[in-house]
């Protein structure tokens, strides 16, 4: 069995001014800190990071309740030049450090892990050839600060655009915290001859694949904004069934592109949902004077890119566009819009019932239609 699985997001200066507002932020810094129950030094990696975690929390109030139940979801690195910060260490990754300095129990400082110039991203591994790694099935948050992810993806200029991106990939290490979702990704997903890879490549090397994939989800963008009820009824059969026909047709030389494609489009599309419900939280927060800050950070920007959300702008609009390499991120966002517009709760069973794709729970509510043979 091998199986690694690096999960990185889709995800294509203010330094306050005055006493006052350094005060305030100082005490917007020690409330998260205070409430969170961390000991951690202060530092603006740790300022960041306690800001992230306050963002993670406020879109788990607002959205996904569960994504709320730890302050945490475990180890997160943070690399900065040359030295790896180490939050919320567990035993397993203590005991695969080198030389490193402990503040308490929530941090390390050690030199740089690895010498990979951009994390953005999930990591863990099933395949025993990693047993040495810390991430054999552990997984553990890799982030490189925000100065290094701008060389990388030149958009990512602030950092609330990168706290955004954080939130994505925590939403990712839920995931995997979660028993039976973890289980199914390594004793069913993992053993199989297919994954995202094989996705990727059937788009771009079958045009009309990805043209089929982008029809579905025009058709999902239609039922999203659709007022009629019997139109948005009729809009959903006709995705169910286009979809269906595309399975079927590239099913056979693909025997496990539907097992598959359903798991990503679980995995993917539900973070992209978090990351697009955390831009409205950041939203909330422009122009308002008790929105929390980051003291002394110069890629803070006062929540300035996200005054104005639209799917529209192209800031945006990669959530709802169904490329090549992240179709299965936009049919999960869409599904999962489409299925809040029709009031059906799925939160509480995606990840305990993982085998179960999400394209069923729109079947599930077309056969509880009347006349529905």
């Amino acid at each position: 069995m091998k199986i690694k699985l690096l999960l990185i997001a889709g995800v294509c200066i203010l330094t306050t001014a005055c006493q006052n507002q350094k005060k305030d932020s100082q005490k917007s810094f020690e409330s998260i800190k205070s409430e969170n129950h961390f000991d951690l030094p202060d530092s603006l990696s740790t300022r960041r990071i306690s800001f992230v975690l306050d963002l993670k929390k406020s879109v788990a109030e607002s959205t996904w309740s569960d994504f709320g139940t730890k302050n945490n979801e475990g180890t997160l690195i943070y690399f900065d030049e040359d030295r790896s910060e180490i939050f919320f260490p567990d035993s397993y990754v203590i005991k695969k450090l080198h030389n490193y300095k402990k503040h308490g129990n929530n941090y390390c400082l050690t030199e740089r892990t690895d010498s990979i110039p951009y994390h953005m991203e999930v990591m863990i591994s099933f395949n025993e050839e990693d047993s040495s790694e810390y991430f054999f099935k552990n997984p553990v948050e890799q982030y490189s600060s925000v100065e290094e992810i701008g060389k990388y993806i030149p958009s990512v200029e602030s950092t609330e655009m990168w706290a955004n991106m954080v939130v994505h990939e925590m939403f990712h290490h839920f995931q995997y915290n979660n028993e039976n979702y973890a289980k199914y990704a390594e004793s069913v997903i993992g053993i199989l001859p297919f994954d995202s890879r094989n996705l990727i490549a059937l788009c771009k090397e079958d045009e009309q694949f990805l043209t089929l994939i982008q029809s579905e989800n025009n058709i999902l963008m239609k039922a999203i904004s659709e007022g009629n009820k019997d139109n948005r009824d009729s809009l959903i059969t006709s995705y169910l069934d286009q979809r269906e026909k595309r399975i079927t047709k590239y099913g056979s030389e693909h025997p496990h592109l539907e097992q598959v494609e359903n798991y990503y489009i679980i995995q993917e599309g539900s973070a992209r949902y978090i990351e697009y419900h955390s831009m409205f939280i950041l939203k909330s927060y422009f122009n308002n004077s008790d929105a929390p800050t980051i003291l002394n950070d110069p890629k803070f920007n006062s929540f300035s890119e996200f005054e104005e959300i639209d799917l529209e702008n192209s800031a945006f609009n990669y959530l709802v566009y169904a490329g090549p390499t992240d179709y299965h991120y936009t049919l999960g966002f869409n599904i999962m819009r489409l299925l809040d517009k029709l009031k059906i709760e799925y939160k509480k069973d995606l990840l305990n019932n993982p085998e179960k794709g999400l394209h069923q729970y729109l079947e599930d509510y077309i056969n509880t239609l009347p006349n529905k043979s």
